[in-house]
């Protein structure tokens, strides 16, 4: 008579398998008081990830990973953008595709079976690879049989080697950012009583602070030709007020007051600010993102000193750059995220976003501080954006043909950027691809005034967050500077991290430098999404599998070009 597993037995075997936290800890990769980011497209723009629930599980594609799927699991899907929290996660939060450079294995990590459960399924689900992010890039995540042994005994590390190294961060591919704050902010408190509750009153910057968000924000505008101009001494506050059309900072509550907005909720969060969505009481047929971000006080937000005037200028000059290029005569794209508006406004946190706050804290549970603790001299800046869609990473193909025409979109509308401003987006990771349907059968770009119209085959794609982004306006430069930022070149595991440190060989760390290069390291990124990692509702059919071979066909020459324009000429020429 065969053995048999008791109801009870069989939920718990089952929740240990998809359960690595345990693992992840004895291993000492993940410490008990480290508060876990999970880092699901937090995006601060506009997307719409799948949203994991107890007993399910959202993978970005299963063939891929190569996991069986005895489990009948299934997707869920939720209109929110934000993290996902433990409220609404299950246990297994670290499936993601790994690098075709790296290919790390983390031995030890594998979810180990109970062989009875193995006897019961069919067909036993293969070990699941894991990422792993490094503080310290010369520390390695793959540890032998011994080595784990080791680990499990944490007693046996001196305090202070203990002390000296940092614990890893298991990371999703996608929005890296808000994780990689969360773990500084829960580093550098380490020490502290895990039980302390979440921070919600001000508190006031150091001067190290200070100095360590000049460091990790980056963001610099620099002339490119020497010449008196560059001496000018520029208010950042007044052409910050000129971009917004203003005089001065407007009323918080009374630019955005309910009774100007309807269907309005909180759809997601990151570092630097809320985001909510709404439709305009003037306009009932538009769908409005605000973006939300609190600068130039002296009070830490979410853990981060709060960005000045100097440094949220080129966002938005690249922002009003980018969406402009709609209309431009000689490079034209409506691929980049369309910006409504940007406001300068001053004061506390209107009551009805408040509200809309505390209703989401309280389904999703915000990792962000509460927006009361701002006072009425607090200034923020709000971007007023076009919701877009879901991003790639989450939005479902009919087939190989509809990514495929979703690529040269991405191709033309960088390629349409290096033209008109010397664009490179440094982070196109899909998380920051918006994919939406659409009834236009072409959209048309100009590349140095030649038509190049693109079939939609009914999807149509829209690139967000220039965060990392370099652009040339006019003669100056603006441009993260990411060479002292060493967390984000340490990162292991999946093809986004490799392509950070070949932007930094490709520019010798000079990121004021223009490669266009870093465009194509992208689209070598995306194709490779688009080949094992994007969902498709159709793989059988003749037209999905000839297109598959088209992508795969690209993927093998991409890296051979040096631009996006010549990528775009290429695909072109094809169609």
């Amino acid at each position: 008579m065969e053995d048999t597993l008791p109801d009870d037995a069989w939920k718990d075997s089952f929740d240990k398998l998809l359960d690595p936290r345990p693992q992840l800890r004895e291993l000492n990769i993940i410490k008990k008081n480290v508060r876990a980011s999970f880092n699901i497209d937090s995006s601060v723009e506009n997307s719409n990830p799948d949203i994991l629930i107890v007993n399910e599980c959202s993978l970005p594609n299963p063939n891929f990973l190569n996991v069986g799927d005895p489990f009948n699991i299934k997707r869920k899907s939720s209109s929110s953008i934000s993290t996902p929290c433990q409220k609404r996660l299950s246990s297994n939060l670290f499936y993601c595709a790994l690098s075709p450079i790296t290919s790390m294995k983390l031995d030890g990590l594998q979810t180990n079976f109970d062989h009875k459960v193995s006897e019961i399924g069919k067909e036993q689900p293969r070990a699941i690879k894991h990422v792993c992010f490094e503080i310290n890039a010369s520390e390695h995540c793959e540890k032998s049989d011994d080595s784990k042994d080791k680990s499990r005994n944490s007693k046996q590390i001196p305090e202070d080697a203990r002390k000296r190294s940092r614990s890893s961060l298991v990371l999703q591919p996608g929005k890296w950012r808000k994780s990689l704050h969360t773990w500084k902010r829960t580093f550098q408190t380490d020490a502290e009583s895990a039980l302390i509750p979440k921070v919600s009153s001000p508190r006031k910057r150091t001067t190290t602070e200070n100095l360590a968000s000049a460091r990790i924000s980056g963001r610099k505008s620099t002339y490119l030709n020497d010449s008196s101009e560059s001496n000018i001494q520029i208010s950042y506050e007044k052409e910050v007020l000129r971009y917004c059309a203003q005089r001065r900072p407007l009323r918080f509550d009374s630019a955005y007051a309910a009774a100007k907005m309807m269907s309005t909720c909180k759809i997601g969060e990151g570092v630097y600010g809320e985001v909510f969505k709404y439709i305009p009481k003037k306009s009932s047929e538009t769908t409005v993102v605000l973006k939300i971000i609190p600068i130039e006080g002296s009070e830490l937000v979410n853990g981060e000193v709060q960005k000045t005037f100097e440094q949220i200028l080129p966002e938005i000059i690249i922002s009003q750059e980018m969406s402009n290029l709609r209309v431009n005569p000689t490079n034209s794209t409506i691929g980049f995220v369309n910006i409504y508006n940007v406001a300068l406004v001053k004061g506390k946190y209107p009551l009805h976003l408040l509200k809309l706050w505390e209703e989401y804290d309280e389904k999703k549970e915000s990792e962000n501080d509460h927006p009361e603790m701002f006072t009425d001299r607090q200034l923020y800046i709000v971007l007023e954006l076009n919701f877009a869609g879901n991003d790639m990473s989450t939005f479902t193909f009919l087939n190989a043909e509809q990514s495929y025409h979703a690529l040269q979109q991405v191709i033309l509308t960088l390629a349409v950027g290096e033209e008109a401003f010397q664009f490179e987006h440094r982070d196109l990771h899909w998380g920051n691809i918006l994919v939406e349907e659409t009834e236009l059968k072409h959209i048309d770009y100009k590349l140095n005034g030649k038509d190049m119209p693109v079939a939609t085959k009914g999807v149509r794609v829209t690139i967000i967050d220039y965060t990392l982004s370099r652009v040339t306006v006019g003669e100056c430069c603006h441009y993260n500077d990411l060479s002292t930022d060493e967390e984000l070149f340490a990162a292991l595991g999946d093809y986004q991290y490799d392509i950070y440190r070949m932007m930094r060989d490709e520019l010798k760390n000079n990121w004021s430098a223009y490669a266009p290069k870093t465009n194509v390291m992208w689209l070598s990124y995306v194709v490779s999404k688009l080949i094992d990692g994007v969902i498709y509702k159709n793989t059988t059919n003749r037209t999905h599998k000839t297109y598959l071979a088209k992508l795969k066909a690209f993927n093998k020459i991409v890296l051979t070009f040096k631009s996006a324009v010549e990528c775009a000429n290429h695909i072109y020429s094809l169609n």
